[in-house]
């Protein structure tokens, strides 16, 4: 049995204004509950069926923690690394995106580490699991001038196909129902829709760039509604709205800066900002009338310096962040930037509830 020491902080916000259709959200409630570790940077994280809550902390490894009970429930044994996860129920699998460049597989039933495959001489960033056509899609970090996309299969555990394309930064990929997987091209300042199947870019999205969009950093679609959601970095930050069928704009929204992670909650027709610059998670609802499309700011809620990356649970309507306490130093005598110092035992898991929502 795992023994571990969670602390933990919960506050209630007093009753927003918040409305979906006209009913009111109840309250918005905050949960921080801070888990041990070494002082070391993290990736990202993903749910399962259960939402429990997997969380890729790199050199602290893969950790599973069940919010509901609010703790730890297992450290992955040699995981070491971990940068991004997936969980495919249906094969019984956990898909880990390595550090060293492999892809981690687990088994998810009782956690036991299976084999290491390596995918790329780099590090692995992000991936995601296409269901239409049954394959992951893998992109790796940050390269000097070109970058490839990787398709494996899980059933065969091979890669079956790879693609390079002129880019030098992948931000995290979306995959669509329709078997396309939208992915950010950050330094390029575009936006790639490819299809799962052949790692092909769809006509027309080779690299679609939106006004004003200095550098597409994350992205999240309203699918029914065809609505593309991309946040963009640069000097004046903002969020482009744009058709998810054709890539042409419907409009812009002015954004809190840095932001990592995109969400569409459609029950609420709400999207989430995440900014760890800002240390917000801002809300902004889609609320149409007489026909016009129109996209209102509702509410700016305070997280913490750092949380950027967000895992979204749509069922339960409950958002995850995730950060560290921090020391900044500051530039050297030349100017040079320095990097922050993570400090141990701080690493925080953020739960902000929504709240139930009432019928539409």
């Amino acid at each position: 049995m795992l023994r571990t020491c969670i602390a933990t902080a919960l506050l209630v916000l007093a009753p927003l204004a918040l409305a979906v259709d006209g009913a009111p959200l109840s309250a918005i409630s905050l949960r921080a509950d801070v888990l041990p570790g070494s002082g070391h940077s993290w990736g990202t994280g993903a749910l399962d069926a259960g939402g429990r809550l997997f969380i890729a902390r790199r050199e602290n490894g893969l950790t599973l923690f069940d919010p509901a009970r609010h703790r730890v429930l297992a450290n992955v044994a040699g995981t070491e690394g971990a940068n991004a996860v997936v969980v495919v129920t249906a094969l019984d699998r956990i898909f880990v995106a390595n550090m060293d460049g492999t892809l981690g597989i687990i088994r998810r039933s009782d956690l036991r580490p299976l084999r290491r495959v390596q995918i790329d001489a780099g590090n692995l960033n992000n991936l995601v699991f296409d269901r239409a056509s049954g394959k992951l899609i893998i992109t790796g970090g940050r390269r000097q001038q070109r970058s490839a996309i990787y398709q494996f299969d899980p059933v065969s555990e091979r890669v079956t196909a790879t693609r390079e394309f002129e880019a030098r930064k992948f931000d995290a990929p979306l995959a669509l129902a329709d078997g396309s997987i939208i992915v950010p091209l950050r330094d390029e300042g575009r936006v790639m829709r490819i299809a799962a199947a052949t790692l092909a870019p769809l006509p027309g999205w080779e690299g679609r760039s939106f006004a004003g969009c200095q550098h597409p950093s994350a992205v999240a679609a309203d699918e029914p509604g065809n609505r593309l959601f991309v946040a963009c970095r640069g000097k004046a930050p903002q969020v482009s709205v744009a058709r998810l069928d054709d890539g042409s704009m419907v409009t812009t929204l002015p954004a809190t800066p840095a932001i990592n992670a995109l969400a569409w909650d459609p029950t609420r027709r709400l999207l989430l900002v995440p900014s760890g610059n800002a240390a917000s998670l801002t809300l902004v609802q889609r609320q149409d009338t007489g026909g016009d499309e129109a996209y209102r700011p509702l509410a700016d809620i305070g997280t913490r310096p750092w949380a950027h990356n967000m895992v979204f649970d749509a069922a339960r309507g409950r958002a995850y962040l995730f950060a560290v306490d921090v020391i900044q130093p500051a530039p050297d005598a030349s100017g040079q930037k320095q990097d922050p110092r993570f400090l141990a035992d701080s690493f925080t898991v953020l739960e902000v509830n929504l709240g139930q929502a009432r019928g539409r």
